[in-house]
């Protein structure tokens, strides 16, 4: 069936026409409309990678899909919290002083909530002009998937304002390839530059740029052997290696966030997706972006470097 919404709430009358405990998938089929689209909210699209997730930034459901979701927890008393605030100054000399304070403020605790990790899948069929972009996992219409189901059809929705379902016969999926989510920059490319491009991250503000740099570079002070930038579900995250060390920094251009350091061989951590690192428990230390985050960092990296 296909679904032309800007969202749907209730998604029983949209399987009316898959019959129950039924397999199917959630896409869309591929016009020039569709790929243009695809080429916007898509990486690596046209490389023959295998399996695709969108931009984060596209809207909430992607960022809840791609990077997960920091919400308040209502459950909670209210407590002290810091906000970034940039500011500016003119001295009388006519001298500029420019920084970013942490203003304190009365608000509820954050709660993570992790990435759902939706991959899709290019189907392209060239000889029949019929492509399909497909979300990469076979719902079954019970009422235990209901929640997925919600979720994928709005995820799609909010990229190309339209969705259907398929049921495919006769055409087998390849099996998924496990591929590592980062790409090593240039030696000696700062990472910083990777990320100053405001097309890339619109939705971060003039005073979260400021502290992303100088996240970046405090932890570039103390010179890692290499820098990854992440990609697919990783957007947005960043390592730094000390390869003699084993010692390995995950870090997230998005403020509130935390940092992630592990002890162990980067190459196993790298194939995990964000979801089972965050739920495994599998880092040496998380500190969260507050205040006291270059502290926490300094005595854990001076401890271990040196």
């Amino acid at each position: 069936m296909k679904i032309k919404k800007k969202k749907i709430r209730n998604i029983e009358k949209y399987l009316s026409d898959i019959d129950e405990k039924s397999t199917f998938f959630i896409g869309v089929q591929v016009d020039s409309k569709i790929k243009d689209k695809l080429n916007q909210s898509f990486k690596n699209i046209g490389k023959k990678e295998p399996l695709f997730i969108p931009n984060p930034y596209i809207g909430i459901m992607s960022e809840r899909n791609t990077v997960g979701e920091i919400v308040p927890d209502k459950t909670k008393p209210k407590e002290i919290c810091y906000k970034a605030q940039s500011w500016t100054v003119k001295h009388w000399d006519g001298t500029l002083q420019s920084g970013t304070t942490e203003v304190p403020y009365l608000g509820y605790p954050k709660r993570f909530t992790p990435p759902k990790n939706f991959y899709f899948r290019y189907l392209e069929n060239p000889k029949h002009n019929d492509s399909l972009l497909i979300i990469d996992k076979k719902f079954i219409n019970t009422h235990d998937e209901v929640n997925d189901i919600k979720f994928c059809i709005n995820l799609v929705l909010e990229i190309f304002s339209e969705a259907e379902t398929f049921i495919i016969k006769g055409k087998k999926l390849e099996p998924i390839i496990k591929k590592v989510p980062w790409e090593v920059l240039p030696k000696g490319e700062q990472i910083w530059k990777t990320f100053k491009d405001g097309k890339k991250y619109p939705n971060i503000s003039k005073s979260e740029r400021y502290l992303i740099k100088e996240r970046f570079d405090y932890i570039e002070s103390f010179k890692p052997d290499n820098e990854y930038q992440g990609t697919a579900g990783y957007t947005g995250y960043v390592v730094f290696c000390f390869e003699n060390k084993q010692l390995y920094i995950l870090d997230s251009v998005i403020y509130g966030n935390a940092t992630y350091i592990f002890s162990d061989s980067w190459e196993n951590v790298s194939k995990l997706s964000k979801k089972e690192i965050i739920q495994g428990n599998l880092e040496k230390k998380r500190i969260v972006h507050t205040k006291n985050w270059e502290k926490e960092l300094g005595e854990e990296l001076k401890e271990t470097l040196h």
